[in-house]
């Protein structure tokens, strides 16, 4: 009787990994020790602004400018201030008018319309004129004009405020800054309105 030949069981090859392994973690450790990183910025300083933080020159404040209408009601008389913000509140010469010497009513005559014209005029010039100074004296970095119209400016609106007529010539005074800096060659400020100064709330 025939012998049955057993079938060979195929050997599986497999391959062993281990030392691969300890082949790659020894590369890994050669690359890590021995790559030199470049460093691309020692002096992380000329990242930073130039105009802020510390500096080797001292940067220039940046500071705003506020007109004030200074208005009494008891009298019917207004003049103007002008600070930097709340501060430092400088009465502008010449810049005192009343509410009748200034609105051109219907009945007036020539001679009278011509008289609150001049005086119109006068206050106008005189309020640019300060307002000029004040920035040049100041030696800070004016980057906004305010108009504050409120009766008390710690109180804001609730307390009044100046009557339209002195609140506009306030507006032509700053649209004329704002003419003189540009014919300068000076960057214009920006015009807001402020109800009220650093003592109360602002709104704007």
């Amino acid at each position: 009787m025939a012998r049955k030949r057993r079938k060979r069981q195929e050997d599986s090859a497999k391959a062993d990994l281990t030392p691969m392994i300890d082949v790659t973690f020894q590369l890994l450790i050669f690359f890590i020790l021995c790559t030199r990183f470049k460093v691309e910025e020692r002096n992380h300083r000329a990242d930073l602004p130039l105009n802020e933080g510390l500096n080797t020159s001292p940067s220039v404040p940046k500071e705003q400018i506020t007109i004030y209408c200074n208005w009494d009601p008891a009298t019917q008389v207004n003049d103007y201030v002008v600070a930097i913000g709340a501060r430092g509140r400088k009465p502008v010469d010449q810049s005192r008018a009343g509410l009748k010497d200034m609105v051109i009513f219907p009945n007036d005559g020539n001679a009278a319309i011509r008289d609150k014209k001049i005086l119109y005029s006068q206050v106008f010039n005189n309020l640019v004129k300060a307002v000029e100074d004040y920035i040049v004296r100041s030696g800070a970095k004016i980057e906004k004009l305010e108009i504050s119209f409120a009766k008390d400016a710690t109180q804001g609106v609730k307390s009044g405020t100046a009557p339209w007529m002195f609140v506009s010539l306030a507006i032509d005074a700053s649209a004329r800054v704002n003419a003189n800096r540009k014919a300068a060659g000076k960057e214009e400020l920006t015009v807001t309105f402020k109800f009220a100064d650093g003592l109360g709330k602002h709104g704007r």
